[in-house]
């Protein structure tokens, strides 16, 4: 199929091929043709050319009218006021050029990044043994160590999970099997005591009840501390195992008070198999005796009286289901820690329903109220009393 033909020009020769010979022969080339189709240079083609400038010289009827037409447009155009969208370009031309902003860079890689590429390091290590920090966090570092020290000792015997039995007037701290037999028991004296509801830790050589049983005094601790927290009588019980040079230091936790245990000589072979706990008379009177002055004295407010009534009775009720059951004293303890409980609720609340009850509520015992508890504790205090 020929290709089409250019502007200007010349077509491509034709081939002929005859059947017989089989020989190709190049047909004449064609003379160029004008646009038009006529050839260049030819009548036709001269004639079209003389044509067409005097028709484009040719000037249509009614010219005068045609440019008066554009003249009186040119006007309006003038005279009309410019577009709203001309005034806000005129505006923003006057408008100082804005900065461009600025292009953002990448993120800085970051420090794990740069760990995973950076080549390793040889690792820096501390030669320095020498333990760090004031001298609190020292001892407490030391006795916690020495506290896991001890249930390390114990697991390795199996009484780790063992109850435990306090007898601080024998000196015995024993361990107790589910069977009964005493697994593992130690030396056993007292440091101090602190109470949870009123927060005063008395050392042991300054209470009368543990004053045989206690360690002797220790220079620098005072006998007597008052608003003492739970980390403060730890951080004094501390100070005081590492001054008489205990072994391991123990908490008893009751509801009534902690009693914090210098303990030594542990052994896993005792010489004694039982354990059985002496008699909780001295327990009971210790704690009305100083329910009974804390009134009688009025240096406590209700809420403290009524505190230090409930924990004693609480205490009560817990010795009678551990340290005292299948013992004789079971119901005496929980009668008696019932007693206390009722006479804790004797003192009432601030609250709608003691107003409504016409109760008089106030920061102190009404001196009525007060002398009732006293009669109370006093008659509890006597039926122990025989006891002893």
């Amino acid at each position: 199929m020929p290709k089409p033909r250019g502007r200007g020009t010349a077509a491509e020769p034709r081939r002929t091929v005859k059947a017989s010979s089989g020989r190709a022969r190049a047909a004449p080339p064609e003379e160029p043709r004008a646009r038009g189709g006529a050839a260049a240079g030819s009548p036709a083609a001269l004639r079209d050319g003389a044509e067409r400038p005097a028709s484009s010289r040719a000037r249509p009827k009614g010219a005068k009218a045609a440019k008066a037409a554009k003249a009186k447009a040119a006007r309006a155009a003038a005279e009309r006021p410019a577009s709203p969208k001309a005034r806000a370009g005129r505006a923003r031309a006057a408008e100082p050029a804005r900065a461009a902003p600025r292009k953002r860079r990448a993120p800085p890689a970051s420090a794990e990044e740069d760990a995973a590429l950076s080549p390793p390091r040889a690792p820096e290590l501390d030669w320095d043994d020498t333990q760090s920090g004031s001298p609190a966090e020292v001892l407490a570092q030391r006795w916690t160590e020495r506290g896991e020290q001890l249930f390390q000792e114990l697991a390795a015997h199996g009484a780790s999970l063992h109850e435990y039995r306090a007898d601080l007037k024998e000196g015995r701290f024993v361990w107790l099997a589910p069977g009964g037999r005493v697994s593992a028991e130690a030396r056993a004296r007292l440091l101090c005591s602190w109470s949870r509801a009123t927060s005063v830790l008395v050392m042991a050589w300054a209470d009368p009840f543990f004053r045989a049983t206690g360690v002797e005094r220790i220079d620098g601790l005072l006998a007597e501390q008052d608003d003492v927290d739970e980390e403060g009588a730890w951080q004094i019980a501390m100070e005081a195992a590492d001054a008489c040079g205990a072994a391991y230091l123990y908490r008893v936790a009751s509801p009534q008070a902690w009693y914090f245990l210098a303990l030594d000589a542990l052994t896993f072979a005792p010489e004694r198999s039982s354990f059985h706990p002496g008699a909780p008379v001295g327990l009971v009177l210790r704690g009305i005796r100083d329910a009974r002055e804390a009134i009688a004295s009025r240096a406590e407010p209700a809420d403290v009286i009524r505190d230090r009534l409930s924990a004693l009775s609480e205490s009560l009720l817990h010795q009678a289901r551990y340290a005292y059951r299948d013992t004789d004293w079971v119901a005496r303890l929980d009668r008696t820690g019932a007693c206390l409980m009722h006479l804790a609720k004797r003192i009432p609340r601030e609250s709608f329903s003691a107003i409504a009850a016409g109760q008089r509520v106030g920061e102190w015992l009404e001196r009525e109220l007060a002398v009732e508890l006293l009669d109370a504790l006093s008659l509890i205090e006597d039926e122990w009393s025989l006891f002893g």
